[in-house]
């Protein structure tokens, strides 16, 4: 397999560097250290062992965009911020946003709960002095969760909030985000996984006070949540228990019908009247669960290929470091939120349907056709040829070095704690089986994995320009003209090419010839501005 001299250097200094980090940092965290076995109180609560002062608490409810009422798209998403902000407690004396933050200002903005809402999960953090525990569960945490009063001006104002930021935030102020969302909702049909989890446009307009409480009654039950704490004092637990919701909660299998990927080549083009830059995305669905057996290796395989924000993979060298094209170039196994902001990918948004993607950040518009044709021949080569034993065990290292980060923080743990649950791996977790995982994947098993679950032939791509480009983009991808790489000057290579330059200009004609096959009708053309107005009826659906 053929591999750039200055990006071996590169790979090599990066696992040379994270080793001597990973040996030096791992026995604060697996040596004397060590977490304590995790104690179990029941099916749906786990505590994880803290000398702090102040308590953490996350509880993540087994619903989320998924469930929203057709027509209604953002119910879940108003419900959870209405939990917080619409007000809760007496009726004739409020908590609303601004009582809030007065009660909780002496407990630091810790203490002020916040959620984030995902497509089948929707999780509430908060962390509130130990001293002060049986005020905030009197004041806040159980009249939140049971006494909310769905003040109409509070709806009104969330209502406002939440298409602001679809209409003219999403819409056209962040490309790459625009992206990114707009690949989530297409590359998954049904399933309830196809539109934005903050709503649509017309969803949201259609949304009543009625549909709030009565989503809340059906989803916000005991039996439906996980909680993850550091609360170990058996009393402050059943306050803790007490202050849910009662209720058996919604039946739910753990794992869905599983979504396969759309016969041939499909894009969607997705214009912005001012984008200085185009970004290209792709993705298609994978049947792969943590659970799985297969899970490990392809994890591992996926780090040699794209690592998230991370100068290691090998897109990130071949189109950013060793040609200069744009600011990184990723790839994902399991859905990722926060993206661009986040560095390590944040825990609670699991799902039961995941889907493989490729995130190339911005490249300039007339490289746009040679960029798609490039991840697409790159994705093709790692799925045929694979990865050799030493790119496995270069893989290996830096997947283990990911350990510090993912366990980094008590918040974190307990966040991946609440995925353990949701995925059925309480007893055996995601942290917890992750080194010893990692160690024990062999080459055959990663190429393996590849070969079975990832593959060019039917695929989903999102692309955003600016839409004096769009049409002709659209032309030009499928009579497959245009294709257009840069040029000796712009590589800053003058003649004659030195030997080392000749092999990355011998690759850019490879990609420039990779044929991609795409017919005409199967390109959509759509402006930002139509973007997100409806649920799966909408453009790109």
């Amino acid at each position: 397999m053929k591999t750039q001299s200055s990006v071996f250097g590169r790979r090599a200094s990066a696992i040379l560097i994270g080793f001597i980090l990973f040996s030096l940092l791992l026995p604060a965290q697996t040596g004397k250290g060590k977490a304590e076995p995790v104690h179990l109180f029941g099916p749906n609560l786990v505590t994880l062992p803290s000398s702090s002062s102040l308590y953490q608490i996350q509880i993540m409810v087994r619903t989320g965009s998924a469930d929203d009422p057709p027509g209604k798209e953002g119910t879940a998403n108003l419900v959870a911020r209405a939990l917080i902000d619409g007000g809760f407690g007496d009726p004739r004396n409020p908590v609303t946003k601004e009582t809030l933050a007065e009660i909780t200002r002496p407990w630091g903005d810790a203490a002020t709960p916040q959620v984030l809402v995902d497509k089948q999960a929707t999780t509430f953090s908060v962390t509130v002095p130990r001293d002060a525990y049986p005020e905030f569960i009197a004041r806040v945490l159980k009249p939140m969760f049971t006494q909310p009063l769905w003040l109409q001006a509070e709806l009104d104002r969330l209502r406002r909030e939440a298409l602001a930021g679809i209409q003219s935030g999403l819409r056209f102020e962040d490309e790459e985000s625009l992206g990114l969302a707009a690949l989530d909702n297409w590359v998954i049909p049904g399933l309830g996984l196809d539109h934005l989890t903050p709503g649509t446009v017309k969803g949201l307009g259609a949304i009543t006070r009625d549909d709030l409480a009565s989503f809340y009654k059906r989803y916000y039950q005991r039996g439906n949540m996980f909680v993850s704490t550091s609360i170990n004092d058996q009393d402050h637990l059943a306050a803790l228990t007490q202050a849910l919701p009662e209720g058996e909660g919604v039946a739910r299998p753990m794992s869905l019908v599983r979504v396969t990927p759309e016969p041939g080549r499909h894009v969607l083009i997705i214009t912005q009247p001012n984008a200085i830059a185009t970004g290209l995305h792709l993705g298609f669905p994978i049947p792969l669960a943590r659970a799985s057996d297969d899970y490990w290796p392809l994890f591992v395989g996926n780090a040699y290929l794209g690592l998230h924000r991370d100068e290691f993979g090998r897109l990130y060298g071949e189109i950013r470091e060793e040609r200069g094209y744009n600011y990184g170039d990723y790839s994902y196994i399991e859905y990722l939120y926060g993206r661009p902001f986040f560095l390590f990918p944040p825990p609670t948004t699991p799902r039961t349907q995941e889907y493989f993607s490729m995130w190339i950040r911005p490249v300039g518009h007339s490289y746009t056709h040679f960029i798609m044709k490039a991840m697409t021949a790159e994705l093709d080569r790692f799925v045929k040829d694979g990865l050799t034993p030493g790119q496995v065990a270069e893989a290996k290292i830096k997947a283990r070095t990911l350990y510090l980060n993912y366990a980094e923080s008590l918040s974190r743990q307990l966040g991946y704690r609440l995925d353990d649950m949701f995925y059925g791996m309480k007893d055996n977790g995601y942290l917890q089986q992750m080194l010893a995982r990692i160690d024990a994947v062999t080459p055959e098993q990663v190429n393996a994995a590849i070969r079975k679950y990832l593959q060019v032939e039917n695929l989903k791509y999102v692309i955003v320009t600016n839409e004096s480009l769009g049409d002709k983009l659209a032309d030009d991808i499928a009579s497959g003209n245009n294709v257009t790489p840069k040029t000796l000057a712009e590589y800053h290579i003058s003649e004659p090419v030195p030997p080392e330059k000749k092999q990355m200009l011998e690759q850019d004609e490879q990609w420039k010839a990779y044929p991609l096959n795409i017919p005409r009708s199967n390109i959509q053309v759509f402006k930002a501005a139509d973007m997100f107005e409806s649920g799966p009826a909408e453009p790109g659906h």
